[in-house]
Formats: structure tokens, C-alpha cells, sequence
């Protein structure tokens, strides 16, 4: 407790002492004085006002004005949000959030988007000067090419549009006639020549000519409608000296089918589209030039959606159709007529082949869908919320079809791409030379993924099926209701091929316990192993891992028999099954006869010249290890420990 009052005592100290040492306060007895940020800030106050325009309250020094000194580290905070702080000089400025088009920093309220709020080298704080601050956010390239119109060249963008907020179009200082008028005379002879006799209005101006730059002459948009490119306006409309020049010489689609004759008998389809069927041509197209292809009258996606609304929609999607993507509708719908539905340009793949290399489609297996050409029975042509534009995610797309196999596959254990719902990791969705359309062969197809397997155990013994890459011989491909997704249980799996083993152990009088209990895996990896085999380890410690009373003898008893110390345990055991007790390989003695020579001289001194070629060697020693170095049993006759064998015999 004591200790925490003094820590408490030391940061109450430590913050006073704080306080007096980084406040923005200067401190006299009897009295405080708050400093001004410019006590403390001069450097940046100098560099400020070295500038050709300072902002009034920094030449001022009264920086309080737009930022307050907050707490004991001081800082930038302004006094109020960005949107509002501006306002409170600059109160005229804010009407011009009224008007009817507004600038978009303006809108945002972020003026220092183009305004330095300190000090600038150009007039108006500005952070560029000329048009170079509009290309901060304006692409140059769109402003940059070959004809330049003289206001963005010569004196900026400002002589045609504020920079803040207008109530015409484009942020224009006033309609676009008037604008036009300001430098050019509509009424001049050379402006009338220029026009083919004509005097157009000054709102059709942009019509015919980019405001900006171009890659023609005389400011022309990208793309010319021909009879303008030519210079024959009269090709279309009344004569210029006529009463009504500018009126065209017939209406609607009849003036165009003058020059498109070809036109109108390859319109002449089952499906037209809307505005072709009604001969509303300028719907769709410009008659004079614009900046897009086929002289439209927006880009190509732009155009389709300003009527069919609900496709723009589809650019919301997380996975769009490239030319969807690319704004490009027409490069699967004929935009005028088809005798296809929806207007597509060709029936069923055949227009997808359009973009899709066919040879990915034809190869030998064909999925279905792909055979029938019915390439949207699994892909919205548009976009989708799922990959590859699937109408469903992947295997959802899948059991459309294949109901039957997703009751099958519902079980325990699943492969794990089917688990991810990934059929395409092993299947081809489309084509393939491989039967059930399999992307590999199929001795191939499972070291796709468990190549790793095959090399851990490559120098070894390996399971032949598994070498081959037949792993269908004991696993399921998809899904089993068995670990490891096995065709069968434990040995039953094995005995499918091992089946004489399983005969065999029927017919003997004794099985090791695993083979008993069907678990072969317990001594054997199924694939394969560096060992002898295809043992999980060195066959005497895998003995010993299941016998663990006889592995706590080996390792404390003195004497060991030779194969139990160098864990040979098959010199006189069998594996797998036996007619003999503990799965002896023979009976003895003519197992023990296999190493020890028990017909020799020395053999019957060891054992008292007393006749052992049809005695049990094990009623009197220990099979593995022992305590003396006979292994002879723990427990002795007296006569038999001392060697008095004619006491008995």
C-alpha cells in the first residue's frame, strides 16, 4: 500500500513538472501567459512568409486563429472541421456550395486540395500554377495531344471554367453558347466559309469539336462522321441558303440508309434492336463526330447502359466477364440485328469461341455442357459473385448436375478438394484427353499433390499399388465413410489384395494380435518405407513398441539372447501367424539347432553330458534375457543350480 501512494505521488510530480516544462503557458508567479504558436514555431513562421503569398493570419502571427493548443504537447487541431474552418472568414465563399454543379473538393469541403493554407509562390495560395494544379487530379494525357484548343494552351482552364462552382454544365462561366462567343464572332464570313456556308448554333459547338485537344485539325472530335470529315454538310442537310438551313433533308433513319443502303437489308433480322427497329439511329450515334468509336455517342458500355440500366448492375459483381470488364458489349451482341437471341453475334459457343481457345474445348473427353454448347448452363455471360462467373459457387455448380454424387459423397471423410468444394483441382471442367475428365492420367493425378509421399520413401520398399500411383486400389477418390477415405476397414482394406495372408491366419492356430485385430498399419506404413518390409520402424524396436514388459527386461537385465539383443526377433518368431505357441517358427529344440550345435562335445559338457537333443530348451532358460549368463530361468531347482544333475537323473 505504501509503495502505490508513492508511485502515485512520483507521476503527479512527474506530470506537474511536465506540464511546467511543455506547456503552451508561460508561467510567472502570481499570474499566466499563454504563449503564441509562433513563440515556439519560427522556423516554419519564417519559411511562411518567405513565400509571394501569405495566408492574412500567418503574416498576422495569429495562427490561433484556425488551429488551438491542445493539452501538453501542442499540435495542429483546428479550431473546426475542415469543411466549416474556411467559412469562418471566407463566408461569401460558401454560396457556392448552392449552385448547381459544385467542384468536387469544393463539395468535399477539402479547399487545401488546392489551396496552400499558409503561403504560396502563386496567386490565391493556389499549390500549382496555371493548369498544372488541375492535373493534379485531371488526367494530362486527355489534355495533351496534337491540336490544342488556345484557352488550355494559351491562358488556362480558368477562361472557360470556375474553379469552384457554376450553374452550367462542366463548371462553365455561362452557357456554352456564350462561352463559344466569347472569343469567336458566329456572324463572320471566314467563321461562316469555315462552317461549308453554314452558321451553326453556338451550343452545337461540342458536336463537332473537343474543348480541349485533338488529334485532328481544327479541334475536330476522334471520330468524324464522314460527310463532315468531307466537308459535306449538304450531303445531310438543306442548303445553307435556304430557309431553314439546318434542318436535315429527311428524318430519322431514311436520311442514314441515303448513304448505309447495306445497312438496311442486313438490319432485316428475327432479333433488331430497339432503336434500330424504330430508325432512331442518333440514339446510339453522333451525325457529326465525337471521341468514341463508330461515332457514338458514349463508349460502348456507357452507351448500352444509358437504356438497359439494370446490366450496370453487373459491374458491382466480384467476378466480371473481361468484356464486360472492358466496357465492351459488343463484342458478343450485334448492336443493330441477329438471328440470334438477345442479339448475340453467334449461337451458343460458337461466340464464345469468339475469345476461348477452341482446342481447349474439343479435346478428346467433352464435359456435357461444353458438347451441347451450352456454355451459360454453368457461366453467367455477364458477371457473378462467384469465380470464373459460375452461377453458383463451384461445387454447388457442379451437383446441379451430378444430384446423385453429392448423396454419395455425403460421408464421413472427404477428399480434401471436394471438402474445399474444388472438383476442378482433379476434374476438367471443359475438355481433356483423360477419361472423368481428369486432368492428369490417373497413375499421375494423386502425385499432384502427394508427390512428397512418394519421395520420402523412394530407395525403399514400396507398396506396388502406391508406386504405380493406383491409390483408387485401397482409397476412395472422393469420400468414405472410413478414415483416410479407405475403400474398407483396417485389415478388410488389405485383404482385398493380401487375401491369401487372410486365408492362411484362418487356418493356423495362432495370429500376432494386430493381424488378429485387422490393424496391418500398426507394423506397416501402406505406401512404403526405407526399411525391409514396409515396417513403420527397425523391426526391433517395433517389436518392443507393443511389447514393453519384454523391452523393460532387455534394457535392465544383464544377459541377453543374441537375436533379442540385436532385435532379430524373425529368427524365431513368425509375423503374421502360427500353429505354434507365441509364433514360434519351429518347435523345439530344432529351432534352438538353427544357431546352437547341440550335438557337439562341448554342448553336452555344458550341460553335464546329459543327453539334450529332444529336450525343451526352454523349460530351463529364458528365451530373451536373464540375470546369469546361461539364461537360465530366475527360479532353480537346488540339485539343478548346483549342478547335481545325477541327484535327479
Amino acid at each position: 500500500m505504501r509503495f502505490a501512494r508513492s508511485a502515485s505521488c512520483f507521476l503527479l510530480l512527474f506530470g506537474i513538472i511536465l506540464i511546467g516544462v511543455t506547456s503552451c503557458e508561460k508561467r510567472i508567479p502570481g499570474r499566466v501567459i499563454k504563449k503564441k504558436c509562433i513563440d515556439c514555431h519560427q522556423k516554419e513562421a519564417k519559411e511562411f512568409k518567405g513565400a509571394k503569398v501569405v495566408h492574412s493570419p500567418v503574416s498576422k502571427d495569429d495562427c490561433e486563429s484556425c488551429h488551438r493548443p491542445h493539452g501538453i504537447i501542442g499540435g495542429v487541431y483546428l479550431r473546426k472541421s475542415k469543411k466549416e474552418l474556411c467559412y469562418t472568414c471566407h463566408k461569401d465563399s460558401k454560396a457556392m456550395l448552392n449552385k448547381k454543379h459544385v467542384h468536387a473538393p469544393v463539395k468535399d469541403g477539402k479547399c487545401i486540395d488546392c489551396h496552400n493554407p499558409h503561403s504560396s509562390m502563386e496567386k490565391n495560395l493556389l499549390k500549382g500554377s496555371g493548369n498544372d494544379l488541375c492535373f493534379i487530379c485531371h488526367k494530362k494525357d486527355d489534355y495533351s495531344r496534337k491540336t490544342e484548343h488556345a484557352p488550355l494552351s494559351d491562358r488556362g482552364c480558368l477562361v472557360c471554367h470556375d474553379a469552384h462552382g457554376s450553374d452550367y454544365e462542366k463548371f462553365l462561366f455561362d452557357s456554352m453558347a456564350n462561352v463559344c462567343r466569347k472569343c469567336h464572332n458566329f456572324k463572320k464570313s471566314d467563321f461562316i466559309n469555315g462552317h461549308s456556308g453554314y452558321q451553326p448554333g453556338g451550343a452545337a459547338c461540342v458536336s463537332c469539336h473537343t474543348p480541349h485537344t485533338s488529334s485532328n485539325t481544327k479541334l475536330l472530335r476522334e471520330f468524324v462522321h464522314s460527310p463532315l470529315d468531307q466537308n459535306q454538310c449538304r450531303a445531310c442537310h438543306n442548303l445553307p441558303e435556304s430557309a431553314q438551313p439546318l434542318e436535315v433533308k429527311e428524318k430519322g433513319a431514311d436520311l442514314c440508309y441515303g448513304c448505309h443502303e447495306k445497312s438496311k437489308s442486313a438490319f432485316r433480322k428475327a432479333h433488331i434492336h430497339l432503336p434500330v427497329e424504330k430508325g432512331d439511329c442518333l440514339s446510339c450515334h453522333s451525325p457529326h463526330a465525337t471521341d468514341h468509336k463508330y461515332v457514338t455517342v458514349l463508349p460502348d458500355g456507357k452507351l448500352c447502359y444509358s437504356c438497359h440500366k439494370e446490366a450496370a448492375e453487373f459491374l458491382k459483381k466480384s467476378h466480371v466477364h473481361k468484356p464486360i470488364q472492358d466496357n465492351n458489349c459488343t463484342a458478343c451482341h450485334n448492336p443493330h440485328a441477329s438471328n440470334n437471341e438477345f442479339g448475340v453475334k453467334a449461337a451458343g459457343k460458337s461466340l464464345c469461341f469468339g475469345c476461348h481457345e477452341q482446342n481447349d474445348y474439343t479435346r478428346s473427353n467433352v464435359h456435357d455442357p461444353v458438347k451441347k454448347g451450352d456454355c451459360t448452363a454453368c457461366h453467367n455471360p455477364h458477371a457473378s459473385n462467384n469465380k470464373f462467373e459460375l452461377h453458383l459457387v463451384e461445387i454447388e455448380q457442379c451437383y446441379n448436375c451430378h444430384q446423385k454424387e453429392k448423396t454419395l459423397f455425403d460421408r464421413v471423410n472427404v477428399h480434401t478438394p471436394l471438402r474445399l468444394g474444388r472438383c476442378v483441382v482433379c476434374h476438367n471442367p471443359h475438355s481433356i484427353d483423360q477419361d472423368k475428365l481428369l486432368v492428369q492420367p490417373r497413375k499421375k493425378l494423386c502425385f499432384t499433390c502427394h508427390q512428397g509421399m512418394l519421395d520420402g520413401v523412394k530407395g525403399g520398399t514400396i507398396h506396388p499399388s502406391f508406386q504405380k500411383g493406383e491409390c483408387s486400389t485401397c482409397h476412395d477418390d472422393h469420400a468414405s465413410d472410413h478414415d483416410f477415405q479407405l475403400i474398407e476397414t483396417g485389415g478388410d482394406n488389405c485383404y482385398r489384395c493380401h487375401a491369401s495372408i487372410q486365408t492362411s491366419s484362418e487356418r493356423n492356430q495362432y495370429n500376432h494380435a494386430p493381424l488378429k485385430q485387422g490393424e496391418c498399419t500398426a507394423c506397416h506404413n501402406p505406401h512404403g518405407s526405407k526399411i525391409k518390409g514396409q515396417l513403420n520402424r527397425p523391426l526391433g524396436s517395433l517389436c518392443l513398441s507393443c511389447h514393453s514388459d519384454l523391452a523393460a527386461h532387455i534394457e535392465k537385465d544383464k544377459y541377453q539372447h543374441t537375436p533379442a539383443k540385436e532385435g532379430s526377433c524373425l529368427r524365431c518368431h513368425t509375423p503374421h501367424y502360427a500353429n505354434i505357441e507365441s509364433l514360434l517358427s519351429d518347435k523345439v529344440p530344432r529351432l534352438c539347432k538353427d544357431c546352437h550345435h547341440i550335438e557337439t562335445q562341448a554342448m553336452a559338457r555344458a550341460h553335464y553330458t546329459v543327453a539334450i537333443l529332444n529336450s525343451d530348451c526352454i523349460s530351463c532358460h529364458e528365451s530373451h534375457t536373464a540375470e546369469n549368463k546361461g539364461l537360465l530361468h530366475k527360479v532353480m531347482h537346488p540339485p539343478f543350480k548346483d549342478g547335481n544333475c545325477t541327484a535327479c537323473h
